[in-house]
């Protein structure tokens, strides 16, 4: 997998675009030619467009949005391996939107309604609790030793900037850990596609 770090690295969420507009600004921006294969070949100018598959998107602007995207895979002409290039406002395995996900939390941490908040945004209860765990996990790992009550009283990740969440520390997170915030598995070897 190709993680593409092109748009909410650089953004700094004061208005936030919908998911799919972010999706397609950063799909646009990937070219396979200059792209590094993951490990444990990184050769870096050998990948070339190979194929595409359809995925789900899901997003929340006003109501719960449903789209269908296209991931492109690309081949590299060294190992012969495929890799997906997924965007950023994607967690690589899931439908929802990183964004849709944060939106949902920062609205459960100040309230702490969950059955409400699951009702707004048509999810399970039981979703929701995996997603808070998920999130304390990984917040804990990149805060460090802060105790979990602390992170349920203030919380980086969804205080900080502009109501949802920091882009940087996104990108950040996966440098240091190698998978995605919000990513349940670290399933394959990864790498980062950045324009700039």
């Amino acid at each position: 997998m190709i993680r593409l770090f092109t748009i909410l690295y650089k953004t700094d969420f004061k208005q936030v675009p919908s998911a799919i507009e972010l999706f397609h600004k950063t799909t646009i921006q990937f070219k396979s030619e200059r792209a590094k294969c993951p490990p444990p070949c990184k050769t870096r100018g050998r990948m070339k467009r190979h194929d595409s598959y359809k995925r789900n998107l899901v997003d929340y602007d006003k109501a719960v949005q449903e789209y269908t995207v296209d991931i492109e895979r690309s081949k590299c002409e060294s190992c012969g391996c495929t890799h997906a290039a997924l965007p950023d406002v994607l967690v690589p395995y899931k439908t929802y939107s990183i964004i849709f996900i944060l939106i949902l939390l920062k609205e459960y941490f100040h309230t702490r309604a969950a059955t409400g908040v699951c009702k707004k945004y048509g999810i399970a209860v039981s979703t929701l609790y995996a997603w808070r765990d998920r999130y304390l996990t990984h917040a804990s790992l990149d805060l460090g030793a802060i105790v979990e009550e602390a992170l349920l009283s203030r919380s980086r990740w969804l205080e900080d900037a502009a109501d949802i969440c920091r882009s940087d520390a996104i990108y950040d997170f996966f440098r240091r850990f190698g998978f995605s915030f919000m990513q349940y598995a670290a399933k394959a070897e990864t790498t980062i596609f950045s324009s700039a």
